[in-house]
């Protein structure tokens, strides 16, 4: 009878942390990447050197590195196997509803920072590395990790040296058991003022890092201001996040849920903490 009990219970809890997926409509292959029935351009590998330039509607065949500021890359197929397959040298990036594809190269999808939207990236290490100030992350699906014998997997990628960091309400699948869904920490440098709230993490050895390492680190510096709320989160090989202040900066942890049983992870902060926590928003 209890083992009857105990299983109804977990049935039920289930079926609701389905229900509450279902209803954060989580980012997929029909919503992001280029739009259904959309005819592309063929194209050869971009160097995009103008100042505002709108770029749309293409098929590359290489990858693209942008140059100048305040680029847009929109609607585009973009496949390489060198190592990034989008290279932001410049501030003021736009890159939206693109297909992303690094042919399993181990290389990484988008490297730089800007306002990534809407994008269906895979067949990477690295889906996104963050690399520079005032970067947004929104309604990505990052999946299919692929890469060579010597790749290190991070579906999201920060490696400190930066601030204003917004990522939100993206699908982010590492189905290797190794490293990371999302990998944020100060390897590089400081990070100050990052939010990360609704998203899907799955897979990795940790799901989720954020390590702030007193000792070690080429850069190293304080992880301050860092929020993360509201996500849902399946377990990697080791378990579900690995969280180190050793600087003594804590992020805010609150809200954040096992995708499987719907429950609250453990050790997470009070409500009040992230009522108190202002963190700057990233570029909208």
């Amino acid at each position: 009878m209890i083992g009857l009990l105990i299983g109804a219970v977990l049935q039920v809890a289930e079926a609701q942390a389905a229900a509450l997926e279902r209803a954060m409509a989580f980012p997929n292959a029909s919503t992001t990447g280029v739009p259904a029935g959309l005819s592309l351009k063929p194209s050869g590998p971009l160097l995009i050197d103008e100042a505002g330039a709108m770029v749309e509607g293409l098929d590359i065949d290489g990858g693209v590195v942008i140059a100048a500021p305040n680029v847009t890359l929109n609607n585009c197929r973009v496949r390489s196997g060198g190592y990034q397959v989008i290279l932001v040298k410049a501030p003021g990036a736009t890159i939206s509803h693109c297909d992303i594809d690094n042919l399993g190269a181990g290389g990484q999808g988008i490297s730089g920072a800007g306002r990534f939207i809407a994008n269906n990236i895979h067949g990477c290490a690295d889906g996104i590395n963050v690399s520079g100030d005032n970067t947004l992350i929104r309604d990505n699906y990052i999946h299919d990790m692929k890469g060579t014998a010597d790749s290190h997997f991070d579906s999201i990628q920060v490696d400190g040296k930066l601030s204003n960091l917004r990522i939100e309400h993206n699908a982010v699948f590492n189905e290797i058991g190794q490293t990371s869904a999302l990998m944020l920490d100060n390897y590089w440098g400081p990070i100050d003022h990052a939010r990360i709230e609704r998203n899907l993490f799955v897979g990795g050895g940790y799901t989720v890092y954020i390590n702030e390492v007193a000792k070690g680190q080429p850069g190293g510096g304080r992880v301050t201001d860092v929020v993360f709320v509201d996500n849902l989160l399946t377990a990697g090989a080791y378990g579900f996040w690995d969280i180190r202040t050793e600087l003594g900066d804590r992020p805010v942890l609150s809200g954040n849920r096992d995708r499987v049983s719907g429950r609250l992870i453990p050790g997470q902060s009070a409500p009040e903490a992230v009522r108190s926590a202002k963190p700057r928003p990233a570029s909208e």
